[in-house]
């Protein structure tokens, strides 16, 4: 499966030198990101984010000094999601219990109700084939080295920038 992924340059360097690049928690993120690790099944600390080449994509991950990366990677290495359904789900996941994703508070059941959780929460862990989702998210434990197939920069100064110079 053709996996794009917008990284840091950073992060193009450790996959280009070799070496797996796995990501790391991210703070703010934190209780959205584990919990998708879970309902995916995953091994590791916190999933990357891709779209798949030729389909429907949310953003174009376009920022200053990112790369975006193509990868070619084996299809039981990456799992889909809804993005919409994924969108659903982190903004909902505060009306969940502290310790426990996939049960709603109780003093929150006017926000969200149990019934709309458990079918974000079944459609996340759900897969289907590509052509299924409308906008499809791929997620990766990881970004191994051969997985690579090209990359580009995204340089910090905007496109009418560079062509005053």
């Amino acid at each position: 499966m053709t996996v794009i992924t917008y990284q840091s340059k950073r992060v193009l360097k450790i996959v280009q030198s070799g070496k797996v690049y796995r990501a790391h928690r991210n703070i703010g993120m934190d209780r959205a990101y584990s919990a998708l690790v879970e309902i995916l099944g995953l091994h590791c600390e916190c999933p990357i984010f891709g779209c798949l080449r030729f389909r429907r994509q949310c953003t174009n991950g376009k920022v200053s000094s990112s790369a975006k990366l193509v990868l070619k990677v084996p299809d039981e290495c990456v799992k889909l999601t809804e993005y919409s359904v994924w969108a659903d789900f982190m903004y909902h996941i505060q009306y969940t219990k502290p310790a426990d994703y996939t049960m709603v508070a109780v003093d929150s059941v006017e926000q969200l109700s149990q019934a709309q959780l458990d079918k974000m929460i079944h459609s996340l862990k759900k897969q289907r084939r590509p052509l299924a989702y409308h906008c499809p998210q791929a997620i990766l434990e990881e970004i191994r080295p051969e997985w690579l197939v090209d990359f580009s920069l995204h340089n910090k100064e905007s496109f009418w920038q560079r062509r005053k110079g």
